[in-house]
């Protein structure tokens, strides 16, 4: 009884340092008060573990990752073409959906401010495991760091490509980050790689825990083969690719009906709910059975872009009409609200992803012949016929509008695709005539740059 009230006590202790984290910006972070006992969580395996499950209930629950609508499916679709926002209201959403962004922006500030908050909790885990490692076993500290690599490469992903030049934070101390200056992006990527390459060499190809809640080897191979194709190293992104769908565990789920279950055996990497029975946040605030929606739907140019006879359509999305108005929202997942057992996970990585990659890389280095061979797995399963493309450039388009409706809503993968391919103006000013090439990147917190002023300059435009 006394262990398992001590063990309860750390627990508690652990979440309330969550807590605090959420609560305070991250660049004042006190340092004393704010650090989990190292000593009393991180010599201890299973409350080690549980100091980095809660990172990951924390990433589904608010952030860049979360499903709800402060979240990039929301934000993002918002922001270009895919989501249209039907609220009156002034919410975070609609403020990126009439381009109206502003340095205060608080859904600005909070994107950033919980991914650094999350930072610093992977960071004082890799401190913790490391500086403890003598009281467990080769086998936990390797699981623990592989993991927590990977959050912090995963978090900084996000951030420099909503943010263009950021710091990469790799210390929990606070004298150093609040003043920390910003790097540019390649010195950005160079440090993310490292990180995911320390990932993959520590994490094996089996999941810890529960389901493919947790990150494992092919976790980090598939965002290592995503930050080489964003920077244009076609053949390293094909190579980590390759390692993905060479693991039997993952395959393409044929029936686009079963292809977000928590079973699916698509999926990488998931969010598992918090609640007994809860099913997906992205279900919750996506769907809608009756008019008028209270957030926001599917945009018309999107509905209108898919190929006839494309089963996405049909499968992914689905129609509410009251006879006078039709309006149409994600259908990916099919549950807005608990069930007798939980049915569907947040899928964070998925093979189909893997596929696309190879198909670009492929074509970009030009074999396109083995690229429409990875295309058309995409498009078989979608009911489509193969691609018909005569040339790179063709193929080039075919690929990104295959990635548009693979895609969709799932993590800001419009965007970022647009963004890299310096297509944002051709795509989005036809549709929003207020868009500026600036907006590419978003601007940088204004509370930030009046706490540290390394961050200065402020992102052009703002």
């Amino acid at each position: 009884m006394k262990n398992y009230i001590q063990y309860y006590i750390i627990l508690i202790l652990i979440a309330l340092t969550m807590t605090a984290i959420s609560c305070e910006n991250f660049l004042e972070l006190d340092d004393p008060k704010n650090q989990i006992s190292q000593t009393t969580v991180f010599r201890n395996k299973e409350t080690a573990t549980a100091a980095l499950t809660d990172v990951y209930t924390n990433l589904r629950s608010k952030g860049i990752l979360t499903g709800d609508t402060s979240g990039m499916n929301y934000l993002l679709g918002c922001y270009t073409d895919e989501l249209t926002s039907v609220t009156a209201q002034q919410t975070d959403f609609r403020t990126f959906y009439e381009l109206s962004i502003q340095p205060n922006n608080l859904a600005v500030r909070s994107l950033w401010t919980n991914a650094y908050q999350q930072i610093y909790a992977v960071n004082n885990i890799i401190e913790g495991v490391q500086e403890n490692s003598s009281y467990l076993d080769s086998a936990t500290v390797n699981q623990l760091l592989g993991e927590a690599f990977f959050i912090r490469a995963l978090l900084h992903f996000y951030l420099v490509n909503l943010y263009d030049q950021i710091p990469y934070v790799q210390s929990t101390n606070y004298i150093i980050n609040q003043n920390i200056p910003k790097k540019s992006v390649p010195e950005v990527y160079n440090l993310l790689i490292q990180d995911l390459l320390s990932s993959e060499s520590k994490l094996g190809n089996s999941y810890p825990g529960t389901g493919r809640t947790r990150a494992n080897k092919s976790t980090a191979q598939l965002l290592l083969s995503r930050a080489y194709l964003y920077q244009n190293n076609w053949a390293l992104a094909k190579d980590y690719a390759l390692k993905v769908i060479a693991n039997p565990d993952y395959s393409v789920v044929q029936n686009l009906d079963m292809a977000f279950l928590k079973d699916s055996k698509s999926a990488v990497l998931q969010f598992m709910p918090v609640e007994v029975a809860a099913n997906t946040l992205e279900g919750q605030y996506f769907i809608f059975q009756t008019l008028p929606p209270p957030n926001a739907v599917l945009s018309s140019s999107f509905m209108s872009s898919f190929e006839n006879g494309d089963l996405r359509k049909l499968k992914w999305t689905k129609e509410v009409s009251n006879g006078q108005s039709t309006f149409y929202h994600p259908y990916k997942y099919k549950q807005n609200n608990k069930t007798a057992a939980s049915v569907e996970y947040t899928i964070v990585f998925r093979i189909e992803e893997a596929y696309l990659i190879l198909a670009e890389a492929e074509n970009e280095m030009g074999n396109s012949a083995q690229a429409k061979i990875y295309l058309n797995v995409m498009r078989s399963k979608a009911g489509l016929q193969g691609d018909s493309s005569s040339s790179q450039t063709q193929l080039r388009l075919a690929i990104l509008n295959e990635r548009q409706h693979e895609l969709f809503t799932e993590f800001g993968h419009r965007f970022f695709d647009l963004k890299r391919k310096d297509l944002l103006d051709q795509k989005i000013l036809p549709l929003k005539s207020n868009w500026k090439t600036y907006f590419r990147n978003l601007p940088l917190p204004e509370q930030e740059l009046l706490i540290n002023q390394n961050l200065k300059p402020q992102n052009e435009g703002y």
